[in-house]
């Protein structure tokens, strides 16, 4: 295989990664909560073939995870992940009340979003 292919292939194979595991282009509110009548599932990794950590009840307060925001300590760059099976939905990750990852948007005729800043 020529260095070149090689290179190529490195290339595709890092802008997927970041594709799939990067920040929000804005700032999000740190604390959000849950808006999903049937709960909501934290995950050990992004999509449905993360193991299952918990459940989490509608209204329940999470922390958001991600790089802070120097002039706003309550605002992250969230780390933002597209599903593999699914390119209309988005997990995003937590670090309470448990790390792991939620699923955060559907988008879709009819977008969805499961978790909705706190007021």
């Amino acid at each position: 295989m020529s260095l070149s292919l090689l290179l190529r292939a490195a290339f595709v194979f890092a802008f997927c990664i970041s594709a799939t595991l990067a920040s929000a282009d804005e700032p999000l509110t740190r604390c959000h909560k849950v808006n999903a009548p049937v709960g909501l599932v934290i995950r050990s990794k992004p999509g449905t073939d993360g193991k299952r950590l918990a459940v989490l009840e509608e209204g329940t307060k999470v922390t958001l995870a991600g790089k802070a925001v120097a002039d706003d300590k309550n605002k992250v760059l969230p780390v933002v992940s597209k599903d593999t099976q699914d390119p209309e939905a988005s997990w995003i990750q937590i670090s309470a009340p448990k790390a792991g990852y939620v699923l955060y948007r559907v988008g879709g005729s009819s977008p969805y979003d499961y978790l909705v800043p706190c007021k």
